[in-house]
């Protein structure tokens, strides 16, 4: 114990010698700033001199001697202590003797040192780094320049009657002015310095201890920037320097009062700790404690911890508290009630520096979180009671045995259906239909007879919508029974649902598996149309297939329609759903009685009160419309249209896939038309060329050998013709093989091929080339043989004078496009050569443009992307 007590003791006793030792020095120094002034020769204005010595030293030493009170700001305290004193040095300026004159001189501008470093280390009185740079450049240009300065300075601008300065070397006013404004240069930018650190340190602080730091801060940087423009106006005259040095001081009242604002504030926040006990008085209204503590404390990102029942701490959501561990920013403190852990706290560290509201709140949130104990344990008991009570979710009624209510207590789904005390003493066949009254009470007889559970299943209609519903009867008396009611309505939706799921999807994979079998379009048609009446159990559907803006063909029929909804016939469009579809490409909808066409009377006639169609949309065209028609009684929900719509995308995939069938097998025959017509061209031209010439040579060769020994010149001549003979066969030869696939294309690439093309059309053709050097192959090619086979048929058919062929590569692809100024009036359609061209196009993802209006003649154009993709090409004929 005894221990203990010198312990706590120790620091007290410290504290107190240190405060009493300053009071006394304070009040020393000031009686001699005041003694120094009052008694001067030089002093300007000694009354108020003495006056602001006094206040700034007394300013800064009493709130230093508070601060010392605040185990936190002790060593700040002693700081402020020292800016006080260090200002009475200045005094010394205005003494009479020589020596006390010549020291306050080199030391009148040491306490902007100690006033740099008072709020950079601001609260503990510890600097980093930084601090500790600045701090001591600061020293060395208020004592080093300071002094090099005095050494030059005779000191007459201030007052002409001074006494000597004692360490004049060499009079040198204007060094001294300079050194004197160095001096003050060197002060602003460390107060500019100490400004942007303060005010980063604020930034990254946390809003707890920004808001402890700021006013210290602002009062810090405000005394600073003041006291810096005091050393520059010092120089310039006795009464700038006294005016500058005055406004220094007075600005340097900007710190203690700050700190003391800030001491202010946090006593007075001691009364949020009574607003806090107040709002934790009942605790049945206490509302988020975690946030009121935070109000309480000041600190938005306080955090409390409850204890989880296997250890360690969780937040209000119950997730598990992570306690900081060697954290700048915040530090845990623990919450205990009667000597008990009851919570955890973390939150600022700067809140450490006012312990005593941390204390006081830390007591305050262990009484509610123990009253909040206590009561989430009668919560608990309570819940475990009231569990047992409401185990059964359903409603709960007592039926006596001829059918009255004793007792209800409805489930939460049907509460709004009635009211417990509406119930109670009426009879059940005055409250539901006289069937269902009937059933409920055999099955109270049968329960009350044979004393076994009786399960009644029901269907009730309440504000027209049937719920369906199961009872399970018990007896519970001599002549009462406990009947315990259960909703099954979602279910039986939720069934019916699934089931109409399964049916619809059933129905698509039996239609997907029929198109992707390759059925005919027409017998697609039929199954689409009878799925989906069958599916939304409908009797009537059609299909149809748009041939123009005023007419369709039914190419699908399901139900009892007749003559002109036959299949195969060919209708006109009259205003009604599928004129809307064909008009818009979107679902419609229409109402018979409100069309005036004579399909619409007829349809009226047969018993039809409207109809819903969706678009079928076939390579972005709108081709057909599903249409189903409504009879009186028949209604459709209100997803009726996106379910058509998957069927309707069945039926545009089968028409998309039997087009695709369609065009290969074309491509396909004018493939092989192309490679028999160019066989046929090459025995053709092999026939009546070369191989005629290889004839005539074969018999050559045996003359020449029958009359080498006997007529040896006329062999030779017979030789030499045969020579001219094999190269006029060889010639042709290569002119064919050249026709297959010139080689100058594959040695020199397409532009020299179409300078030799263009060179021997009997036309003139003017050719225009914007090439790369090379291109793939295929691209190549395939431009080629389009110049080619639009020569050939200029040649052929155009009866053109001339011809201009372009090709040029623009963004990424080639455009081939050839003029000319014949007759027009070319088909891409009919000729085998521009199909067989558009074949090859198409292979390398490429286009085939022609437009010859007749009499102006023809302009062929093809597109080919620069990178074609890896196919194989077929040359058809060229």
């Amino acid at each position: 114990m005894s221990a203990a007590v010198r312990a706590r003791a120790g620091p007290a006793f410290g504290l107190r010698t240190t405060s009493a030792a300053l009071s006394l020095l304070t009040a020393a120094a000031t009686s001699g700033a005041v003694y120094v002034i009052s008694v001067s020769r030089i002093a300007p204005n000694p009354v108020l001199q003495s006056v602001l010595a006094a206040l700034v030293c007394l300013t800064f030493v009493g709130s230093g001697l508070a601060a010392l009170r605040l185990r936190p700001y002790a060593n700040f305290g002693l700081l402020l202590a020292a800016v006080g004193l260090a200002s009475l040095v200045s005094v010394l300026h205005e003494a009479n003797g020589a020596a006390a004159y010549t020291i306050g001189v080199l030391g009148s501008n040491v306490v902007f040192a100690v006033l740099v470093h008072a709020p950079l280390a601001y609260p503990s009185g510890r600097l980093g780094v930084i601090g500790r740079r600045v701090l001591v450049a600061a020293y060395v240009d208020v004592i080093v320049v300071q002094a090099l300065a005095v050494i030059c300075d005779p000191l007459t601008r201030y007052h002409t009657d001074h006494p000597r300065n004692l360490v004049l070397i060499d009079s040198q006013s204007a060094l001294a002015t300079g050194l004197y404004e160095l001096e003050a240069g060197i002060a602003m930018a460390l107060s500019l310095i100490v400004v942007v650190v303060l005010t980063r340190r604020s930034r990254v602080a946390t809003p707890a201890a920004r808001r402890q730091y700021r006013p210290v801060v602002i009062g810090g940087v405000v005394a600073l920037l003041l006291f810096s423009l005091g050393l520059v106006l010092a120089p310039l005259s006795s009464k700038a320097g006294l005016l500058g040095f005055g406004l220094a001081l007075l600005a340097a009242l900007a710190l203690p009062a700050a700190f003391l604002a800030t001491l202010v504030q946090g006593r007075l926040s001691r009364g949020a700790v009574g607003e806090l006990l107040l709002e934790l008085r009942d605790p049945a209204q206490t509302g988020d404690l975690e946030e009121a503590l935070r109000r309480a404390l000041g600190d938005p990102m306080l955090r409390l911890g409850r204890p989880a029942p296997d250890g360690g701490y969780v937040d209000g959501s119950g997730a598990p508290l992570e306690l900081p561990v060697r954290s700048k920013w915040e530090v845990a403190t623990e919450i205990r009630h009667q000597d008990e852990p009851v919570g955890m706290l973390v939150h600022d560290r700067s809140l450490r520096l006012r312990p005593e509201l941390l204390d006081a709140v830390n007591a305050a949130a262990g009484f509610a979180l123990a009253n909040e104990r206590a009561l989430l344990n009668v919560g608990l008991a309570e819940q475990q009671t009231r569990a047992l009570l409401d185990a059964v979710p359903d409603t709960i009624i007592r039926y006596a045995r001829d059918g009255t209510y004793l007792d209800a207590r409805p489930d939460a789904d049907t509460a709004h259906l009635f009211r417990q005390h509406e119930f109670t003493g009426e009879n059940i066949r005055d409250v539901v239909p006289d069937e269902l009254a009937r059933t409920f009470l055999a099955g109270i007889d049968r329960a009350l007879e044979s004393g076994s559970i009786q399960v009644i299943e029901y269907e009730l209609n309440i504000h027209d919508e049937a719920h369906w519903r199961e009872a399970r009867i018990v007896p519970s008396g001599a002549d009462e029974v406990v009947s315990i009611v259960r909703d099954f309505t979602e279910k039986r939706r939720a069934d019916a649902e699934l089931r109409r799921l399964a049916e619809e999807q059933a129905a698509l994979r039996r239609v997907a598996t029929f198109v992707a079998g390759d059925a005919q379009p027409e017998q697609v048609f039929q199954i689409v149309t009878e799925e989906v009446c069958r599916l939304l159990g409908l009797r009537t559907g059609v299909l149809h297939r748009f041939e123009n803006e005023g007419t369709s063909t039914i190419v699908g029929k399901f139900g009892g329609l007749t003559a002109q909804f036959e299949l195969g016939n060919v209708v006109a469009i009259e205003e009604g759903t599928a004129l809307q579809v064909l008009r818009t490409g979107a679902p419609a909808r229409s109402d018979y009685h409100k069309l005036t066409g004579e399909g619409a009377a007829a349809l009226r006639a047969l018993g039809f009160r409207g109809s819903v169609g969706v678009p079928i949309i076939v390579a972005g065209v709108t081709w057909g419309a599903l249409v189903v028609a409504l009879r009186q009684d028949e209604v459709l929900p209100s997803e009726t249209k996106h379910r058509l719509q998957a069927f309707a995308e069945l039926v545009a995939l089968a028409v998309a896939s039997a087009q695709a069938r369609e065009e290969l097998e074309a491509s396909r025959l004018r493939i092989v038309e192309a490679s028999d017509t160019e066989r046929r061209r090459l025995e053709r031209n092999l026939h009546d060329g070369a191989q005629q010439r290889l004839v005539a040579a074969s018999v050559g060769l045996r003359l020449a050998r029958a009359k080498l020994r006997t007529s040896p010149d006329e062999a030779e001549a017979v030789l030499v013709a045969l020579s001219e003979e094999l190269a006029e066969a060889l010639t042709e030869l290569r002119e064919l093989a050249q026709g297959l696939h010139p080689a100058v294309l594959t040695e020199r690439g397409l532009g020299p091929a179409l300078e030799v093309l263009a060179a021997r059309a009997p036309v003139d053709v003017e050719l225009g080339l914007d090439l790369p050097e090379r291109l793939p192959e295929p691209v190549e090619t395939a431009a080629y043989y389009t110049v080619s086979e639009a020569l050939a048929n200029i040649v052929k058919h155009a009866g053109a004078c001339s011809a201009a062929v372009r090709v040029e590569c623009e963004e990424g692809q080639i455009v081939v496009e050839i003029v000319d100024d014949g007759l027009g009036g070319a088909d891409a359609e009919r000729g085998s050569g521009l199909r067989g061209l558009r074949d090859r196009l198409d292979a390398l993802d490429g286009e085939l443009l022609v437009e010859s209006p007749p009499g102006r003649g023809t302009v062929v154009r093809a597109e080919l992307p620069v990178r074609a993709p890896n196919v194989a090409v077929v040359e058809p004929a060229v």
